[in-house]
C-alpha cells in the first residue's frame, strides 16, 4: 500500500468516493456532507495545494485524507476542553472506498497521515466528525484519537452544524 499526496489525475476517483460516501450518509439519515461539501473545485485545490493525501493499492486510491496546518477557526470555542493548546494539524474528509471499508484502511490512513504530520513537526492532531457518524467515532477511538467535546462548525457549507471534536498527542 502506497501513502502519497493526490494528484489532479486522481480527481475523479476522489469525487466517486465522496459521491459514494454522501449517499452513505443520506441512507443513514446523517446530513454530513449533504450541502455541496466536498465538491470537485475544493478537491481540485486542496490537491493543488499538496493537502490531501491518498492510499493506493494496486493502482487504485482506496482512501483519501486532508491535512491542514491548526489553528482551524472552527475549533476556537468547544464544549469541553482540547487536550492542549500546542500547534495541531487538522484532519478533514476522511473517506474509505465504499468497497473498501471494515478492512482496517481508515486505521492505516490514520497511521500514515500521523507519521507525515511528525515529520511535519506536530505533535498534536485534531478532527471533528457528525454526531450520527458512528464508523468514525469507531475508528477515531480505534486509532487513539480522544473525543474532547462538542462544537459548531465556523465555515464551509455546514458552518453552524454540530461536531464532535476529538484531539490525539503524536
Amino acid at each position: 500500500m502506497i501513502y502519497r499526496f493526490a494528484k489532479n489525475t486522481d480527481l475523479p476517483r476522489l469525487m466517486a468516493m465522496t459521491d459514494q460516501a454522501k449517499a452513505g450518509f443520506r441512507a443513514r439519515g446523517i446530513d454530513q456532507w449533504q450541502k455541496g461539501e466536498p465538491n470537485e473545485a475544493g478537491l481540485a485545490l486542496s490537491i493543488s495545494k499538496k493537502n490531501i493525501h491518498v492510499l493506493e493499492e494496486n493502482g487504485d486510491v482506496v482512501a483519501m485524507i486532508t491535512i491542514v496546518s491548526g489553528p482551524e477557526l472552527s475549533y476556537r470555542t468547544i464544549d469541553g476542553a482540547w487536550l492542549n493548546d500546542e500547534p495541531y494539524c487538522a484532519f478533514h474528509r476522511v473517506c474509505v472506498e465504499e468497497s473498501r471499508k471494515g478492512q482496517g484502511l481508515a486505521a492505516k490512513l490514520f497511521a500514515c497521515s500521523e507519521d507525515y504530520a511528525r515529520k511535519q513537526g506536530y505533535t498534536n492532531v485534531r478532527i471533528d466528525t457528525h454526531p450520527g457518524n458512528l464508523s468514525m467515532q469507531r475508528a477515531l477511538s480505534k486509532s487513539g484519537f480522544t473525543l474532547c467535546g462538542n462544537l459548531i462548525l465556523a465555515e464551509g457549507a455546514e458552518a453552524g452544524n454540530p461536531r464532535l471534536g476529538y484531539q490525539k498527542r503524536l
